[in-house]
């Protein structure tokens, strides 16, 4: 089966997973527990970062290992783990406010709202997507699984009658979100961190064997490599 395939088939098992527990609550006799609430996703990030691009002027700003993160590279993945730019430590330094840690969980905002994924390092986005840094007690995986779950939420709030979705950091922060104890989010993130290092693992072996066939076909079909000799 393809890594593609994969992914997808680990990715529909992490949500129907996410279900069961925060939808249907089956391991909790199908009801709520009294325990949880009602929050926003300003109440479980300790930081809600709308990204910005550094001056375009400056050429070492860019071209180097900090992922800059636009909504092409969101589409089709869980994790973020190579981006079509990126940005020097100049670059990164020029607005280091912006930088957010791995296992963020950026979510696109204007445009094509309603992408989300994890970054896999310490990144940068444009000002098109806003990122939740999540505080320690919360799982960044339930925070993603929430957020791919309200696709469609985003969009809606996005819309505002424009033919342009644009939901900004301050409505974005106010979007409710249900609040579980710690005890159940460690022991869910207990579950199916697993899952999510796997699919991680399985992009970043795609990726490199793509880059493989990119940098060895031209050679072979130019005659400068032969089989042997790879």
């Amino acid at each position: 089966m393809a890594v593609g395939a994969v992914n997808h088939h680990l990715e529909q098992m992490l949500q129907a997973i996410f279900k069961s527990w925060f939808v249907d609550f089956e391991p909790f006799g199908r009801e709520m527990p009294d325990d949880w609430r009602e929050g926003t996703l300003s109440d479980i990030a300790t930081d809600i970062v709308c990204g910005k691009t550094p001056s375009t002027k400056v050429a070492e700003y860019f071209d180097d290992d900090i992922p800059f993160i636009t909504i092409p590279d969101m589409h089709g993945r869980t994790y973020v783990t190579t981006t079509e730019r990126s940005l020097s430590l100049a670059g990164a330094a020029s607005q280091s406010s912006k930088t957010v840690p791995a296992d963020s969980v950026c979510v696109s905002c204007i445009a094509t709202a309603g992408l989300v994924v994890l970054t896999s390092k310490p990144s940068q986005t444009n000002q098109q997507i806003n990122t939740i840094v999540c505080k320690s007690e919360i799982s960044p995986f339930y925070v993603y699984l929430t957020m791919v779950g309200m696709a469609d939420h985003i969009r809606m709030l996005g819309s505002s009658g424009s033919a342009t979705n644009n939901l900004n950091k301050g409505q974005f922060s106010k979007i409710e979100i249900l609040i579980p104890s710690i005890g159940v989010l460690d022991e869910f993130s207990s579950l199916i961190t697993p899952v999510f290092e796997e699919i991680k693992r399985n992009q970043q072996e795609s990726e490199r064997l793509a880059e493989m066939r990119d940098t060895l076909l031209p050679r072979l079909m130019s005659g400068d490599l032969s089989v042997p000799d790879i």
